[in-house]
């Protein structure tokens, strides 16, 4: 096999639960099988969660060991081992960047008058509004680097810039976002020509510069035999121009997407090309059948999919239902209807548009005592955390183990310190704790204590026979506040109490409950999906005509009723604000 390759291009096309990770993989044995080795050959995922679904199952088919599916990517780690080693711009460089920018009133200034006359009198402050105008501009301009590629975005090149961040305002201000309709092209210039330079000076890049200083000339990718790239169908211009790069060293690239579930256009991904792709008929390979869904949810799966104005057409059969599995279908008004049907241990996703529609989920599962994994989207790759935070889970354990005679080590200790309540440290002594002072050293290491042992040395006055939500109070983050008014927890009493009843129903803290967006969920399938058929403002833009804003909307809507495995849930809480998606509030009469 390895001595036939020719310069081709390849398709696989295939719809929710139709195997395209398993054909990806299955791909890969048969080129191993020829004789091709690992590092003749390079996966790239779209995302973080579909690279790791791709190292776990490479591994678990024993294709690849640990240590080489490593080398299974995303596209940005890809460019990021090509460019080297580079400080990421994270969230304290960018505070350093705010506090840079916002020090001189010469620079901020320019946000809110670019005819700003240094003469005039200055302001005293800078202000929220200051603060929320940075974070949009931020946000425009990778918008703009996304949707137009690396050619439009030197800020060397004012002219060209400046038209395709006009275009890029032009495209939310119809699509009706809010944040963007006051948002002027000659302050946005001058914010990203002091960004670029405070990063050519501290030597910083972020996800977009990982793409573009890999796309510069200088920069030389390695040369592989075969080249397979996951959920193509989400890829933006920009990371399409990496694909095309990687192109011109390989011999045979296969293309893995369904353009039905391209879903990230508001972010600049371009379903088009994928569309476009030159491919020769014969080397398209079309996956013919789901093997996820039952046969009602199968049924409205295709009612939503054929609303999609322009696709490619790729069609499959039905399983589950060849074998009488027809699944279920339930419109519910409040999520205290599924009391019966979700329990400690269900394999479930709760799902909305936007997270703020995810709040009648959180209310529920809280009042259960249910844990949850919940979808965070930071610059550390965290991704799902639980609502059972890790840090807690750690130190409960830990307590377990002093309970039961064992060691735990002083810098555990030490970070257990600040939640055990003052009545349990002797003499108050706390804030010596905290002084890592000759006498503390002892605690800021691995070193193994006992129960006794920091009972007599370091404070501790808890009678090991007690369970740990007697001695322990946690703090949450989530605390009430003017920008957060809705928080999940009122107090840290509200806090422990459902850390406690989620002890008691789960002590291995172990959770399958899901609650995210539905952008979040992508890639992901459960036995129960709900599903809030709200969509907020989205509707707004779906409402206004313009065809591919709508087209995505019907794709976002496809993807959440696709990851049901069982039973869909279809959730609208009659209010007079709601907002339902037609397709879901009237999904019998499609």
């Amino acid at each position: 096999m390895i001595d036939k390759f020719y310069r081709e291009n390849y398709k696989i096309l295939g719809g929710p639960g139709c195997g395209k990770t398993t054909k990806l993989l299955e791909i890969l044995s048969n080129y191993f099988k020829g004789g091709l080795q690992p590092d003749q050959t390079l996966m790239i995922g779209f995302a973080r969660a579909t690279v790791e679904n791709l190292r776990d199952r490479a591994v678990e088919k024993k294709l690849l060991t640990e240590k080489q599916a490593e080398s299974i990517k995303t596209i940005h780690k890809f460019c990021l081992d090509s460019i080297g080693k580079h400080n990421i711009l994270n969230s304290s460089a960018k505070t350093e960047f705010k506090k840079k920018f916002s020090s001189d009133p010469d620079k901020w200034f320019m946000l809110n008058d670019p005819k700003y006359d240094k003469k005039d009198d200055e302001p005293a402050m800078w202000s929220e509004q200051e603060d929320k105008k940075l974070a949009i501009y931020y946000d425009i301009v990778n918008k703009a680097h996304h949707f137009y590629g690396s050619e439009y975005c030197s800020f060397y090149r004012y002219g060209k810039f400046k038209d395709e961040l006009d275009k890029v305002k032009t495209y939310f201000k119809e699509s009706n976002i809010d944040s963007y309709k006051n948002v002027h092209t000659a302050q946005l210039i001058y914010f990203y020509n002091h960004l670029a330079k405070f990063k050519n000076d501290n030597g910083f890049v972020d996800f977009d510069d990982m793409l573009l200083k890999a796309l510069k000339p200088n920069i030389e990718f390695p040369s592989y035999k075969v080249v397979l790239v996951d959920e193509v169908q989400d890829l933006s211009r920009l990371e399409w121009q990496v694909i095309s790069k990687i192109r011109r060293k390989t011999e045979e690239i296969y293309l893995v997407g369904d353009d039905d579930q391209a879903i990230y256009g508001w972010k600049g991904s371009d379903v088009s090309i994928f569309q476009k792709w030159r491919c020769k008929k014969h080397n398209i390979t079309k996956l013919e059948k789901t093997y996820r869904l039952p046969g009602k949810i199968y049924d409205l799966a295709l009612k939503i999919r054929d609303e999609i104005g322009n696709r490619m057409g790729n069609e499959f059969k039905c399983e589950k239902r060849d074998n009488n599995d027809e699944g279920s279908i339930n419109d519910i008004s409040d999520v205290d209807e599924l009391e019966d049907t979700i329990k400690v241990d269900s394999d479930v996703i709760f799902c909305a548009r936007a997270k703020v529609l995810c709040r009648p989920y959180a209310d529920f599962l809280k009042r259960k005592g249910f844990i949850f994994l919940e979808k965070h989207n930071d610059n550390k790759g965290k991704g799902f955390q639980s609502s059972f935070p890790e840090k807690i889970q750690k130190i409960i354990n830990d307590w377990k183990i002093l309970k039961e005679g064992g060691y735990i080590a002083g810098i555990n200790y030490f970070e257990m310190v600040s939640f055990i309540k003052p009545e349990f440290i002797k003499n108050k002594k706390k804030t010596a704790l905290s002084n890592k002072d000759t006498t503390m050293q002892e605690l800021l290491s691995d070193e193994l204590f006992t129960h006794e042992e920091l009972t007599d040395k370091f404070y501790l006055n808890a009678d090991k026979g007690k369970e740990w939500h007697e001695i322990f109070y946690f703090d949450t983050t989530r605390i009430v506040s003017s920008s957060k008014p809705k928080a999940l927890f009122n107090d840290r009493a509200d806090f422990n109490d459902y850390l406690y009843r989620c002890w008691k129903q789960n002590e291995s803290l172990k959770t399958k409950i899901i609650l995210s967006t539905i952008h979040g969920v992508k890639g992901r399938e459960a036995d129960i999906v709900v599903v809030n058929v709200d969509w907020g403002f989205s509707l707004n833009a779906y409402e206004k005509g313009n065809k591919k804003v709508e087209d995505e909307e019907v794709r976002v809507c496809y993807v959440a009723v696709t990851r049901t495995k069982n039973d869909l849930f279809l959730l609208e809480i009659p209010h007079n604000r709601s907002k339902p998606f037609p397709l879901l509030k009237h999904h019998d009469k499609l």
